[in-house]
């Protein structure tokens, strides 16, 4: 029987997906064999990946699919990684881009998707799924908005003929999409965007429409702004019924989101008791899966964020010690306990931890340890130490443009 048992696992190993990670071989592969590229985009920080990762990318349905493609995995934290984000315009982790065998862009996804709909998508775009114009028009917009490209979807629908803007007015897949094109302009038409979304928008993503409409909630006068609280917390606590504390699979892939948003508009209209409630209801729900640390990635993380949020320092520095011991080989958990300690005020402890997680860290990654390295140096009395350290990495991270700011800052502020 075991002997059996060793077969299977062998051709069960044999079946996994093989991901390059060089993109040049990858893209010459693809062009000799005629196939798709698909290339993720991801993070040792992005708690979506793993969720991916656990949950879509490891089943035997994707292995499936991956036979028809080139698979190419780019952490962006590398050099090689970031210019590929940007050269595909990725705005959010895990992306997937599709490219055919002369490059070009297929389809995009973007964060935590659900097994069969990142798989139906993953086959439209490989197959080239035609439909009327319409149809086209639709996921042309979809594309836009993925590739963050708002201002030239916007330029789009100004040249559309009126007759045919009016006749997908009357969709309601449409309608969603314009208005969230509005939302993430940030227009004066932000906050009517916003409306329309919270009377339309009823899947998951929801929350994601909630958190780009922070700016124009913000800006509104108070009355309007308490209103559009109030409905957003409406729309929210539907889907919490519907899809957030629910049993998977029909549970929103990205959890997460939808309890933070619903959570901060609690604290926004000053529901103090009714945001800390949210927050035990949703660690006793994590803790009702039964997952031992270090089983779901993604389920650790949520655990731990919701704990940081909650506020609860003892379990927080409990869970923290079994994150680090549970993933060793990985800079994230000790970053982030080092982070963590230092808003505490502790920063001796808070050196150590940045120090632990150094050992681990590389490109964009080690520029964020840097620079809690250099605050928790800073505020030990040892700021000549964390002038040369910044020094250091800013001249070393020239490749991460995004990152060396804020280590400059830091740099002028301790500077004589």
């Amino acid at each position: 029987m075991s002997a059996i048992l060793l077969v299977l696992a062998g051709a069960l190993a044999q079946a996994a997906p093989t991901w390059r990670e060089n993109h040049e071989q990858a893209f010459i592969e693809a062009k000799a064999a005629r196939k798709p590229v698909l290339i993720e985009f991801q993070a040792p920080w992005c708690y979506s990946c793993y969720y991916m990762e656990h949950n879509v990318l490891s089943g035997s349905a994707f292995a499936r699919a991956s036979e028809r493609l080139v698979l190419l995995k780019a952490d962006v934290d590398q050099e090689q990684g970031r210019v590929l984000k940007e050269k595909y315009g990725v705005a959010m982790l895990p992306g997937f881009v599709v490219l055919g065998p002369d490059g070009a862009v297929l389809g995009r996804m973007a964060g935590e998707q659900a097994e069969v709909d990142f798989l139906s998508r993953l086959q439209a775009f490989v197959q080239g799924a035609d439909g009327g114009p319409d149809e086209q028009a639709v996921r042309a917009l979809q594309q836009r908005l993925a590739a963050g490209e708002t201002d030239r979807a916007a330029r789009e629908l100004a040249k559309m003929p009126p007759a045919s803007l009016q006749r997908l007015r009357l969709r309601r897949d449409w309608r969603i999409l314009e208005a969230r094109l509005a939302l993430k302009r940030g227009k004066p038409a932000a906050a009517q965007a916003l409306k329309t979304l919270l009377d339309l928008e009823d899947s998951c993503d929801l929350a994601y429409d909630i958190d780009d409409a922070q700016a124009a909630v913000a800006a509104a006068p108070l009355a309007r702004r308490k209103s559009l609280l109030k409905k957003e917390q409406a729309a929210l606590e539907s889907l919490s019924r519907r899809r957030l504390f629910q049993p998977a699979p029909g549970r929103c892939a990205d959890f997460r989101s939808g309890v933070a948003a619903l959570a901060a508009i609690y604290a926004g209209l000053g529901e103090k008791a009714v945001r800390a409630a949210l927050l035990q209801r949703t660690l006793a729900f994590l803790d009702g899966m039964g997952l031992k640390t270090g089983m779901d990635r993604n389920h650790d993380d949520d655990k731990r964020y919701f704990l940081e949020l909650a506020g609860e320092s003892g379990a927080v520095r409990r869970f923290y010690a079994e994150l680090v011991s549970a993933y060793p080989a990985d800079y994230v958990y000790a970053y982030r306990y080092s982070r963590y300690l230092l808003q505490k005020g502790d920063a001796a402890a808070a050196l150590r931890w940045a120090e632990s997680a150094d050992k681990l860290a590389y490109g964009a990654n080690r520029l964020d340890v840097t620079l809690i390295r250099a605050k928790a140096l800073s505020a030990l009395g040892r700021s000549s130490e964390a002038v040369t350290l910044l020094k250091r990495d800013i001249k070393a991270g020239h490749a991460f443009a995004d990152k060396t700011p804020a280590l400059a800052e830091l740099l002028r502020s301790l500077s004589p």
